[in-house]
C-alpha cells in the first residue's frame, strides 16, 4: 500500500475539466457505479466499464485510501418484464430471469478480479426506500400523477442538463416514458403504476414499482448520503439516467449529489455499435473461454478509459503479445530472485524513475496508454536477461505494483518443487547438449515446452522460463 501526496487528477463530466480529486472525507472515498440491469448476459461493453472502475478503486486505495464502493443491480425493469413474456418457457418467472442473469454477472465479475464492492444493493430489497424518495418530491411538488404513474417535473429542477448539456428528452436513445398526459415530454417517471401480469408493490401514492432512474438515486442515499465523492458508469448514461439522477435527487435531498462523474467511452465491434440483431454480440464469457481474464483486463484498459475502443478478435490477438512479454518478464524476475540467479547490470535507478513516470501518468486522469510505454520500459531492462540481484528485485516489486492496480498478472503458474525437477531436467539437457547427443537433449527441451517451461540457451547453459 502507498500513500502519495500528489493527488489524482480525473475528469468531471460535471464540470467537463480535468480536476483534482480529493475526497469529502481525508482518506475515506464513496463511490456508486451503476450496475447491470440483469435480464442478460453480460458484454464486454459491460466488461470495459466494470474493469475501469475496479482499476480506479484499486489505484486510490493503493493511494492510501478506504473505497466505499456500491455497485447496484436493477432487478426489476421493463426489459426483465419483457424477457420473461418473451421467454415464458425458459423463465417460469420475473425472479428467475434476474436471479439467472445476477448468477451470470457474479460468475463473470468474479473470474475477471474484479474486487467485491462494499455491497451490491438489489432494487427489489430497497423498496421503501424509493417510495420514500417518491414521496418526498411529492410532497415538494416536483412530482405529479399522469395517468399511468408518478412522474417528475423538469421544469421545477432549473439545473437540468448541467451534466449532459441537454434537456430535451425527446430523441433520447433509452428507456423514454412516453405518456400524453404528462406535462412535459421531458418529464420522466418515478413509478408506474400496476398493470395486469406484472410484478408491483404498495406504496401510498398507489400500487406499482419503481421506474428505472429513482432506483440509484434512493439506494446511493441509503449508502453513500446525499452527497458524495464519485459516481460512475457508462458514457451512454449520461443522458438521460445520469442527468434525471441529478434532478430527483438534488430536488429531494436539498443538496448536491455526486462531486465527480466519470464515464467510460464507447465500445464498437468492428467499428460498429454492437448489437444482438446485427449478429456482433460478443458475451464476457465468450472472450473467457478463449483468452486469461488477466489479458482481457490488460486489452480493455490499454487505451484511455474516456477514448472509444473498437474490439476486434485480431486487436485482442495483436495485444496478447504485448502482455506475453510482460508476463514473461514477471515470471522471470520471480524465478530469478527465488532462485537467486542474476546478472551484473544495475538498473535500480533506472527502474525507480519508471515508478515515478507510472504514478505519474496514472495521477494525470489514470493515462493508461502512457501508463503501459512505462510498464514496457522495465519489461524490456528485465529481457536484456542481465540484471543484478537488486535490480531484479527492485523489477519485481514494480510488477507486483503494477499488478496491485491493474490485475493484469497472472499468479505464478508452478510450484517450487516442480521449478527443481525442470532446472534438474535442464541440467540434464545441458549434459547431453554438450556431448553432441543433440536427439536426446532435442527430446527432452520438446517434453519442457509441452509442459509450459521453455529453456533460453547461453554460454553460462540453459535458463528455464515458465511461460
Amino acid at each position: 500500500m502507498e500513500n502519495e501526496m500528489i493527488k489524482v487528477k480525473l475528469y468531471n463530466t460535471l464540470t467537463k475539466a480535468v480536476e483534482d480529486f480529493a475526497p469529502m472525507k481525508a482518506g475515506q472515498v464513496g463511490m456508486y457505479v451503476c450496475g447491470p440491469t440483469v435480464y442478460d448476459k453480460s458484454h464486454i461493453g459491460h466488461a470495459r466499464t466494470y474493469i475501469f472502475f475496479d482499476f480506479l478503486r484499486r489505484y486510490l486505495e493503493f493511494k492510501g485510501n478506504s473505497v466505499k464502493l456500491i455497485i447496484n443491480l436493477t432487478d426489476i425493469d421493463d426489459r426483465i418484464i419483457n424477457r420473461l413474456q418473451k421467454n415464458e418457457a425458459e423463465f417460469p418467472t420475473w425472479q428467475v430471469v434476474k436471479d439467472v442473469f445476477s448468477r451470470d454477472y457474479f460468475s463473470t465479475m468474479a473470474q475477471l478480479r474484479i474486487k467485491p464492492p462494499f455491497t451490491f444493493p438489489q432494487v427489489t430489497d430497497h423498496m421503501q426506500e424509493v417510495i420514500s424518495m417518491v414521496q418526498t418530491l411529492i410532497d415538494g411538488k416536483f412530482a405529479y400523477e399522469a395517468g399511468d404513474g408518478i412522474y417528475f417535473d423538469v421544469n421545477k429542477f432549473s439545473d437540468y442538463g448541467k451534466l449532459s448539456g441537454r434537456a430535451d428528452t425527446s430523441h433520447a436513445q433509452a428507456r423514454v416514458d412516453e405518456n400524453e398526459n404528462k406535462r412535459s415530454q421531458q418529464d420522466f417517471a418515478l413509478w408506474k403504476f400496476h398493470k395486469p401480469g406484472e410484478p408491483f408493490w404498495h406504496a401510498p401514492f398507489g400500487a406499482g414499482r419503481p421506474g428505472w432512474h429513482i432506483e440509484c438515486s434512493a439506494m446511493a442515499r441509503t449508502y453513500l448520503g446525499p452527497t458524495f465523492d464519485i459516481h460512475g458508469g457508462g458514457a451512454d448514461l449520461v443522458f438521460p439516467h445520469h442527468e434525471n439522477e441529478i434532478a430527483q435527487s438534488e430536488s429531494a435531498n436539498g443538496a448536491p449529489f455526486a462531486r465527480f462523474w466519470v464515464h467510460t467511452a464507447f465500445l464498437t465491434i468492428d467499428q460498429t455499435k454492437m448489437s444482438k440483431s446485427l449478429g456482433n454480440f460478443v458475451t464476457i464469457q465468450d472472450m473467457l473461454t478463449k483468452y486469461p481474464p488477466e489479458l482481457v483486463r490488460y486489452y480493455l484498459l490499454s487505451a484511455h478509459y474516456r477514448t472509444p475502443l473498437d474490439f476486434s478478435w485480431e486487436k485482442l490477438d495483436a495485444a496478447r503479445l504485448q502482455w506475453d512479454k510482460l508476463v514473461r518478464a514477471w515470471y522471470e524476475t520471480i524465478q530469478k530472485t527465488e532462485s537467486k540467479v542474476h546478472g551484473r547490470t544495475d538498473s535500480v535507478e533506472a527502474i525507480e524513475s519508471a515508478r515515478k513516470d507510472l504514478m505519474t501518468a496514472l495521477d494525470n486522469d489514470l493515462s493508461t496508454p502512457e501508463a503501459y510505454a512505462v510498464i514496457h520500459r522495465v519489461v524490456g531492462m528485465v529481457a536484456q536477461g542481465d540484471l543484478n540481484a537488486v535490480s531484479l528485485k527492485t523489477a519485481r516489486q514494480f510488477f507486483e505494483t503494477v499488478d496491485d492496480i491493474f490485475a493484469i498478472l497472472p499468479p505464478p503458474n508452478w510450484t517450487k518443487r516442480e521449478e527443481k525437477l525442470a532446472r534438474m531436467l535442464a541440467e540434464l539437457r545441458e549434459y547431453f547438449r554438450r556431448g553432441k547427443e543433440f536427439n536426446i537433449s532435442d527430446e527432452v527441451r520438446e517434453h519442457l515446452r509441452k509442459e509450459g517451461v521453455e529453456l533460453d540457451d547461453s554460454k553460462e547453459g540453459s535458463k528455464i522460463r515458465f511461460v
